[in-house]
């Protein structure tokens, strides 16, 4: 994983970091969260049950995902 900066007691401009940030989220082709909206998704469909919900997200874990080293 390439880390943005490893000097120690850099300090760096926040247009400069999320600059970089998003060039590293699209060469890993993946979307940057960039507001607290963003982070909070859709949701679950509102009639879910708790066991539906678990459910899924046990099926999801056994899903193998395209980074997964399987």
């Amino acid at each position: 994983m390439k880390r943005i900066d490893d000097r120690p007691n850099y300090q760096r401009s926040s247009e400069v970091v999320r600059a970089e940030m998003l060039r590293l989220a699209q060469q890993q082709k993946s979307g940057l969260a960039t507001t607290f909206q963003d982070l909070l998704g859709n949701g679950s469909p509102p009639d879910e049950t708790a066991d539906e919900m678990i459910s899924a997200i046990r099926q999801w874990r056994d899903t193998p995902s395209p980074r997964s080293l399987e």
